[in-house]
């Protein structure tokens, strides 16, 4: 009773009873379960009919995801017992706070409850901000209630983080592929958008009538999301990116953040149904005006829906929509070919000219369907000419396809001497070893992708023979077919399971397209959704291996931070005092590396690093009383510090008997005034900034070649936010994505890391702004492989002409 009283009775004003705070939290509990209590019961049938409508598409692809939703289905009422205990429970704990009682627990989770509460975090992120303003209302409403009953950080149960958080907790130990789970999410945060705006209304409604009014809004549950950091102006190394190609290639993420309030069809059905692919865009990079040789265009292209949303879809079925812009672009292309076979033909080419002259011989072109019987003939060869061609480029693999042609002409009864490829034909050739080529050339392929690649060139001949849509048409499924194969064999070396399951399924993918087209497009859409698929379960592992990255690395500056502190407060403590070797020893050893444990465990503000602080302080003033014969009051001290002494030998990792060992040296040495004292040596102490750019685990980038970056540029990069994608040249040409993973907090330095999630980079604002300056760093999510590789024939031609 007094402790009823003592928490409900003291304070300035008058607070609720206890009985009338239970009654409201009874009732409040009431409401959150009649609107909630049933939710996980809606989410199997919209799940069951895509994975049905998916198994009509592409028979056998889900059999794991629809076994693993049979066996929830049986279990159907036990999980709906499991969550409305779950949120009953968090309402109970409410009250159990107000008593005193409550109490949390650590523990470690597996990789698949990680990539669930992953999957909760995301859904909490959009409903929060699609329900900002009852949200808010709310949250304020219940702040009041809070302080009443003395419950700090608190969140109130029906927040979406807190409703995310059940659905992992009732999933807990149930079998979940990767689709299913996904789905799963999806469909939770579409019934959850449905239930939560009138929820809230009569949750709020309810606190008010209790006389809880809107509160001052500083809860710390809910805060307004912060507006939209503002990209970083377009500096002279930016020129040239495209804002929707970019967006369209970004990594994709499972899960629609579209706006608060938008209408839509269900995310299941969302998931299952066609999306759009890549919204038009110039091979040039710059729109038009630089075909015509004017400056680049000042004007830049609308972003998509998606592109908005930062995730626009990679694959899917796309509506084929031609862009007109593109179809007149590749009539200049073909413009730019023609002057250049005609001003720098082959010299074989023209010997062979020469000599049809002088022989009055008249060469017939080679019809289309000629040319890609030639073609598929050649597809099953696998002596590599093609890809050592790519290797070496410089052109070469475009006279790699004339040759390997016309000699597979020749197998087929099409003597060269009375044939001759034609203009469309020269053209599908150069711009299919062209397009290679550069990819090859941006994109950092070793052996075995630049292999699989190179076995493509032949079927994406016979496409470019009889199809121009390949060019002038963004979402056609060829391109994206090439695009997620390069970024398969993108840097991919094969070194782990991960990737070598990449490669292997690349390998299929381009076997399949090998072995089955003929003239059906669907081929390339099959293998790229495959592929693509397993692309996306391996993003999810991304961004398990950017948390820990980014964890490693804060860890590493934080203990690093707390060393430079113990350092410096032991120079404090210190002084320029004479002090026995023992007490010097101890403060240099044992005692600031228990500075460093407690610093990092408890904080600098806490009760156990106050009294380490303490402790060192002390015993310096009793070396000092020693040395003046204050027997009996060193006694006393040494006797109070005591539990001080063994807590600070403890951490070191001392047992009993050589933590009293060392305790018995410290007596000792301070029992006798004439016991030698000297200076403790000085070691000059480095700023923290130095010592973690010392450090042998991080990679920084130098500063070579200049100085110092420009303001300019240095107040771009520091614009850059986590998530962030960057495009870096490498030593060796190579344009490699990064991307953002982590900011810190204490030296406000960026963790950058590649596709794989592995980190590449750790440098400051200035390194980057270093690197942007030398033209190596260009700000912006990268082009598509394919899309990029067209803007450097475009470069190509035109530096050519």
């Amino acid at each position: 009773m007094n402790a009823i009283m003592d928490t409900f009775g003291s304070g300035d004003g008058p607070r609720p009873a206890l009985q009338s705070s239970t009654l409201l939290i009874e009732a409040l509990k009431r409401t959150a379960l009649d609107h909630l209590g049933t939710v996980t019961r809606s989410l199997y049938r919209p799940i069951e009919t895509a994975l049905q409508q998916i198994e009509l598409e592409a028979p056998g692809t889900r059999l794991a995801d629809q076994e693993a939703l049979a066996m929830l289905r049986q279990r159907e009422a036990a999980l709906v017992m499991r969550y409305r205990q779950l949120l009953a429970d968090s309402f109970d704990a409410l009250l159990a706070s107000a008593s005193g009682h409550s109490h949390a627990s650590l523990s470690l989770l597996s990789e698949d409850e990680l990539e669930q509460h992953l999957d909760g975090q995301r859904i909490a992120l959009t409903l929060t901000a699609r329900h900002a303003k009852p949200l808010e209302a709310l949250v304020s409403r219940f702040s009041s209630l809070r302080d009443h009953l003395d419950l700090d950080d608190i969140r109130f149960p029906t927040v979406p983080g807190r409703l995310s958080d059940l659905l992992v907790k009732t999933l807990q130990g149930q079998p979940m592929p990767t689709g299913l789970r996904q789905l799963l999410f999806k469909q939770y945060e579409s019934e959850l958008t449905r239930i939560l705006e009138p929820l809230y209304q009569q949750l709020s409604t309810q606190l008010g009538s209790a006389g809880y009014g809107l509160h001052d809004g500083n809860s710390p549950m809910f805060a307004r999301k912060a507006p939209a950091r503002e990209t970083p102006p377009v500096e002279s190394w930016q020129q040239g990116a495209n804002a929707q190609t970019q967006t369209a290639y970004a990594q994709s993420q499972p899960y629609s953040s579209a706006p608060a309030g938008q209408s839509g069809s269900s995310p299941v059905q969302d998931a299952t149904s066609a999306q759009p692919g890549h919204a038009a865009h110039s091979f040039q990079g710059n729109g038009a005006a630089l075909a015509a040789g004017a400056g680049p265009s000042s004007g830049t292209p609308a972003r998509s829906a998606a592109s908005e949303r930062g995730h626009a879809p990679l694959f899917g079925s796309a509506d084929m929509v031609v862009s007109q812009e593109l179809v007149r672009e590749l009539g200049m292309l073909r413009e730019q070919l023609h002057v250049l076979r005609e001003h720098h033909s082959m010299v074989s080419s023209q010997r062979t000219v020469a000599s049809d002259a002088r022989l009055g011989m008249q060469r017939r072109p080679l019809r289309t369907d000629e040319l890609r019987s030639v073609a598929s003939l050649l597809e099953e060869d696998k002596s590599g000419i093609f890809a050592e061609a790519l290797a070496h480029g410089g052109g070469r693999l475009q006279a790699a396809l004339r040759n390997e042609l016309l000699e597979g002409a020749r197998r087929l009864g099409l003597d060269p001497e009375h044939t001759a490829l034609n203009a469309q034909e020269e053209d599908a050739i150069d711009l299919v070893g062209l397009l290679f080529e550069a990819i090859c050339d941006v994109h950092r392929l070793w052996d075995v992708g630049r292999d699989l690649l190179s076995r493509l060139v032949l079927p994406y001949l016979k496409l470019a023979l009889s199809d121009d849509n390949l060019f002038v048409q963004p979402s056609h499924p060829a391109r994206r077919l090439l695009d997620v194969l390069t970024e398969a064999c993108e840097s991919n070396r094969g070194t782990t399971p991960q990737e070598r399951e990449l490669l292997d399924r690349a390998t299929h993918a381009v076997e399949r397209v090998i072995a089955e087209y003929q003239e059906d497009l669907s081929i390339f859409e099959l293998a790229a959704t495959e592929l693509n698929d397993l692309l996306a379960q391996q993003r999810r592992r991304v961004e398990l291996a950017e948390r820990r990255a980014a964890e490693a690395a804060f860890g590493r500056e934080r203990l690093l931070q707390a060393r430079h502190q113990a350092a410096v407060a032991l120079m404090q403590c210190v002084r320029d005092y004479r002090l026995t070797a023992p007490v010097r020893q101890f403060l240099s050893e044992h005692w600031q590396h228990h500075l460093v444990q407690t610093l990092l465990r408890d904080g600098s503000d806490s009760a156990r690093h106050i009294g380490a602080m303490n402790l060192g302080q002390s015993l310096v003033e009793i070396d000092l009383g020693a040395a003046s014969a204050q027997g009996a009051s060193i006694a006393d001290r040494l006797i109070q510090l005591m539990p001080l002494l063994r807590d600070c030998l403890a951490s070191s990792g001392l047992e009993a008997s050589a933590a009293d060992e060392a305790v018995a040296r410290l007596v000792r040495a301070l029992a006798w005034p004439d016991v030698p004292r000297s200076l403790m040596p000085s070691a000059p102490i480095e700023p923290f900034e130095a010592s973690e750019a010392q450090s042998s685990t991080l990679r920084l980038v130098t500063n070579s070649g200049q100085s110092e970056a420009s303001p300019d540029a240095t107040a771009a990069m520091r614009r850059l936010s986590q998530g962030d994608w960057v495009r870096l040249i490498d030593d060796d040409g190579f344009e490699r994505a990064l991307k953002i993973a982590w900011i810190s907090p204490l030296t406000s330095r960026f963790l950058i890391v590649n596709r794989r999630g592995m980190r590449e980079l750790v440098a400051t604002a200035d390194q980057l702004a270093l690197l942007a300056q030398q033209g190596r760093l260009i700000v912006g999510l990268p082009d598509a492989p394919f899309e990029g590789a067209m803007k450097q024939v475009w470069k190509h031609l035109q530096r050519a002409a």
